[in-house]
């Protein structure tokens, strides 16, 4: 090991201490454990996925494949069986009344039909049905019989050269009897169909396909179509029995590969034949039903799926020549990073001359990863078991060889955050004991000395509080005294003192004064007196308390007494005031007019920041020992924001930016509840409203009693001298020495 790394290292292993010496040896031997552990577990886990996913994969290509042999020997068979019935001379190509109950009875045998009433509709849900037979001649005739998997009808269709070329389509019931005309196709000749000529070019059995049928139920198929010749060899015609793709879409989406493994099967130039998903194969285009191509699917696995392979192999063509050797088992990730198992397999026989098929299988990984997250859980749980359990062990070992030093460092700690009473009782002998009895005298000297400073210090403290307490107070008041003074009296004075101004400047000894100026005048002199008289009141609620006189009053009464005084106002604004406040209420234990005031200051908030026509209702109700009050109206609300400061003295609300008031109306509210030892409070929602709540105490009693009994004397215990029979001052013990004229001649709404 090099020098300067040595050095560094023996550095830093000095700067650890004891405990951690002996616990991250522990720990990290039970990290690497677990660690390793996890590693050997995932790996394994995610083996048994890929040798699960592929038996998966293999069962279930073996199933699509039986199922595939079986579907498709049916049309062999049928057509096998028309062909032996032509040669024979059984069947009359010729009769086509004949041909009719032939193929009925033949399509029976090949199709479990479910009972239906008579005169209504078959079903036919078979996925391993044959789709339709036909028959066809070599003077153009042609007869079919069958159903289409997009349409529950059954249908027949024929042709007869001796009547016209026109194809006609008949409803059939369950009977195989004749119902309703459904379609017609002029100038249909099936000599001229590719499944026609391909028959007859072949001389043998052939299948055709995917095409799109003739007729009202047009459907994508494929089908086995077989010459038919007599027993000289003169060709007769041509057998078809069509299988319809979404019997076998049907039959691919009824298998369970997984949680969401998906198969699809597709011819070599990459178009899709069917698939388990809910996607239809074939797409409606100008000319009929058209195949989708797999790497332009809707479905994403299956696009991804099918441009993996393209991208691997070059053309499914390759794909397919590798697997006439053997299934290919493959592996790849989706653009999201999922990783897929997939498996191909060739569908090809020479049984089934013209299909040659790639079925593929995709299983998610994630399908099976369920099980070893929850094995890499547990194995995570037992790593961190591990290592609380090797730090509870390496704790108790250095507690147990560090506890006399760790005892000491405490105590010294302590003593330098100012704990003086912990001595040090470590019962050792030699230099640690001696050590010990240093300290504890050190201890003894300290905690002395420290006493002394602290008593000099706590009588300093406490005369540095009281004047800072004082100063902050005084500071407070005149600031507010000073910022509404400055602001909101500064401009009505500005503006009488410009009016006075243009007055003076007129010559002569009358002055000629407009009525106009004289009302602008006087309303200005309004909106000062009630500005002096808010802050007056206010300085005079924090400084002198309420002046209170609480007495038994009907609350209906008083509140239509405070509601009088601003009827003006409301008729202003076309204000509508539903008082719904009822008589039969208790009466309440209240100074009538410090809660009329509340009453208007909550009125004229309410019109003075909301539009005309408003609404105001006014309620109360019982509530225990308490009447709960409310002023609500439905106007244009207060935003959340500004809730917490309504009750701030001189906050104004956003809606009347250029409202004179100072902001005090509702501090007020505030300061006279809380002196009726009540709660004031406020519900709003922007656009519907807002609802103002308080409460108020009942008479009860004790306190009708002891007004009763204190009215003839005059005076309230605890009262000011010279304040009102039965009044009261909240709080403070300088109640009623301020004057109380100035106050009484100033109106009783504060603005707010």
């Amino acid at each position: 090991m090099p020098k300067p790394l040595q050095s560094a290292l023996n550095r830093l292993i000095a700067r650890l201490p004891l405990r951690a010496v002996l616990i991250i040896p522990f720990l990290l031997l039970i990290l690497l454990v677990a660690m390793l552990i996890g590693i050997l577990s995932f790996q394994n886990g995610e083996r048994a996925v890929r040798d699960l996913a592929t038996q998966l994969e293999r069962e279930v290509g073996q199933r699509v494949e039986q199922t595939l042999v079986t579907y498709l020997r049916m049309p062999r068979l049928a057509n096998q069986m028309n062909a032996d019935a032509v040669r024979q001379g059984i069947i009359d190509l010729d009769n086509m009344e004949m041909l009719q109950d032939y193929l009925w009875h033949q399509f029976n045998q090949f199709n479990n039909r479910s009972e239906a009433p008579t005169g209504e509709s078959i079903v036919l849900q078979q996925p391993d049905d044959i789709s339709l037979l036909a028959l066809a001649t070599e003077q153009g005739d042609y007869l079919d019989l069958g159903y289409y998997s997009n349409q529950d009808l059954l249908t027949r269709s024929l042709r007869d050269h001796r009547i016209d070329t026109t194809l006609r389509t008949w409803e059939i019931n369950q009977f195989g009897k004749q119902g309703e005309l459904i379609a017609e196709s002029p100038f249909y000749d099936p000599r001229t169909r590719d499944w026609y000529k391909r028959a007859v070019q072949a001389g043998q059995l052939v299948w055709v396909g995917p095409y799109s049928t003739v007729g009202p139920n047009e459907d994508f198929v494929i089908s086995a179509d077989q010459p038919l010749y007599d027993r000289q060899g003169n060709l007769m015609g041509v057998a078809d029995a069509t299988l319809s793709l979404l019997d076998m879409n049907e039959f691919l989406h009824s298998l369970q590969v997984g949680n969401s493994g998906q198969i699809f099967i597709l011819q070599l130039d990459g178009d899709l034949l069917a698939t388990s998903t809910q996607e239809d194969p074939f797409v409606q285009t100008g000319e009929g039903l058209n195949s989708v191509r797999a790497i332009e699917s809707k479905n994403v696995l299956t696009r991804e799926t099918a441009q993996y392979l393209v991208n691997k192999f070059g053309s499914f063509d390759q794909v397919a020549f590798l697997l006439r050797q053997a299934p290919q088992q493959l592996e790849f990730r989706t653009a999201d990073g999922a990783k897929q198992f997939v498996r191909v397999e060739s569908f090809r026989d020479r049984r089934y001359a013209g299909l040659d098929w790639l079925v593929v299988i995709t299983v998610p990984q994630n399908d099976f990863m369920a099980q070893i997250r929850a094995n890499n859980l547990t194995t995570a749980l037992l790593c961190l078991l591990g290592s609380a359990g090797a730090i509870a062990l390496g704790v108790a070992a250095g507690r147990w060889l560090t506890r006399p030093i760790m005892q000491l460092i405490r105590a010294a700690d302590g003593l330098a955050r100012g704990d003086w009473d912990r001595p040090v009782t470590i019962k050792r002998s030699g230099e640690l004991g001696v050590l010990v009895n240093a300290f504890n005298h050190m201890r003894q000297e300290l905690k002395h000395s420290h006493q002394q400073l602290e008593e000099y210090s706590r009588g300093l403290e406490q005369k540095n509080d009281e004047l800072e307490t004082l100063e902050a107070e005084l500071r407070r008041q005149l600031n507010l005294f000073l910022r509404a003074v400055s602001h909101d009296l500064r401009n009505p004075v500005l503006g009488m003192s410009m009016v006075l101004n243009n007055l003076s400047s007129q010559t002569g000894d009358d002055i000629h004064l407009s009525r106009k100026v004289l009302e602008r005048m006087q309303e200005s002199s309004r909106h000062q007196l009630e500005l002096i008289n808010s802050l007056i009141d206010t300085h005079a609620a924090e400084m002198w308390g309420i002046a209170f006189h609480p007495q038994p009053v009907t609350l209906k009464r008083l509140v239509t007494n405070a509601v009088a005084d601003l009827q003006p106002m409301l008729e202003k604004d076309q204000a509508q005031l539903d008082n719904r406040i009822s008589e039969q209420l208790p009466l309440v234990q209240v100074d009538p007019l410090q809660l009329g005031r509340v009453y208007q200051n909550l009125l004229a908030n309410a019109l003075k920041h909301n539009p005309m026509g408003l609404k105001i209702t006014l309620d109360a109700r019982l509530e225990t020992d308490r009447i709960y009050c409310t002023v609500a109206d439905n106007g244009v609300g207060i935003p959340p924001e500004q809730c917490d400061r309504l009750f701030d003295p001189y906050f104004r609300g956003t809606n009347k930016p250029k409202s004179v008031g100072l902001g005090l109306g509702l501090y007020l509210c505030q300061q006279i509840i809380q002196a009726h030892d009540g709660e004031i409070g406020v519900e709003t929602q922007p656009g519907a409203g807002t609802t103002f709540w308080f409460t108020l105490p009942m008479v009860t009693a004790t306190t009708a009693s002891t007004s009763s009994a204190e009215q003839p004397a005059g005076i309230v215990p605890g009262s000011a001298p010279g304040s009102a029979p039965g009044s009261a001052t909240v709080p403070g013990s300088r109640a009623e020495s301020r004057p109380q004229g100035l106050l009484g001649e100033l109106p009783n709404i504060s603005p707010s």
